[in-house]
């Protein structure tokens, strides 16, 4: 059985200024990680590691409205979504489908 759900998470992603180190990360919902185990920043890093763009950092600010560990996708559609953004963001380094095929690597 599946159901269609009217809400979605939001992603809000900027770069940092260039004498960042490290990627900033904030989310709404309490209980949400916002250290390296989150998936949104596992796929920052692997943006930067994929591209060779090792010196660019990003804010950003997760919006979270579907339940966390619901099983509902949510983790993971924000993980795209931030390789996505990330990608626009560098300049289109990489291709739709090297990003599909990177995407793999967050499990």
């Amino acid at each position: 059985l599946f159901q269609t759900v009217k809400f979605g998470d939001t992603l809000e992603l900027s770069l940092l200024d260039s004498a960042a180190t490290k990627d900033e990360f904030t989310c709404n919902m309490e209980g949400v990680p916002t250290d390296d185990s989150n998936l949104v920043i596992r796929a920052l890093k692997l943006m930067r590691e994929k591209t060779g763009k090792t010196d660019v950092f990003f804010k950003a600010n997760l919006i979270k409205c579907v339940p966390a560990q619901a099983g509902l996708g949510g983790g993971s559609g924000n993980a795209a979504t931030a390789m996505h953004g990330a990608n626009e963001l560098m300049g289109c380094p990489a291709t739709q489908e090297q990003l599909v095929e990177w995407s793999g690597e967050l499990g």
